[in-house]
């Protein structure tokens, strides 16, 4: 899961920076506000939303939804022309990220022992930072041969995957293990 989503964030973001100045027409200001903004929602949704949402969900749910959330931006973004648009995709992919890597990290906690969970956080981070190694040079060919249209059914679908990935594999709720 983190694998797949890690890819299809990897291959919008290293790709959005060469698309906004020449597709959307964005200036380095604007890159810079979305950025900002996708930072301080995030500090938002972790700060405020994250533990109600967990009490209310369970973490499946939450991952598989901020999935298809991601999704459909992705797909927003596909048919995106104007700096409007790519303002609403930035909220739409913003939050569910959040919420899906924070879940992730809380899971993959519960799921070690005491000792082992700076480890297993560790690899966890590492399976997304593999992905950061590979999209840029993927998500060039991609660019190249398809277009930011291309890129966003691309990563539309990827998170499709990883959303189908966790209902098929659904990871049992993790207690807490003792030291």
């Amino acid at each position: 899961f983190m694998l797949i989503t890690g890819m299809a964030g990897q291959l919008y973001s290293s790709t959005f920076q060469s698309a906004g100045p020449t597709v959307f027409k964005l200036e380095a200001r604007d890159l810079g506000f979305l950025q900002t903004m996708s930072a301080i929602l995030g500090l938002i949704a972790n700060t405020f939303f994250i533990g109600p949402i967990e009490k209310a969900l369970s973490q499946l749910s939450i991952i598989t939804a901020g999935a298809m959330c991601v999704s459909a931006a992705m797909f927003l973004y596909a048919f995106a022309s104007n700096y409007n648009e790519i303002i609403v995709v930035t909220v739409l992919t913003a939050v569910p990220t959040f919420a899906m890597y924070t879940t992730l990290t809380s899971m993959l906690t519960k799921s070690a022992s005491k000792e082992n969970s700076a480890t297993v956080i560790g690899l966890g981070h590492a399976t997304r930072s593999a992905a950061g190694i590979l999209a840029p040079t993927v998500g060039g060919y991609l660019i190249n041969a398809y277009g930011t249209n291309g890129i966003g059914l691309i990563c539309g679908v990827l998170m499709i995957v990883a959303a189908a990935y966790a209902q098929v594999t659904r990871p049992a709720p993790v207690k807490e293990k003792e030291g």
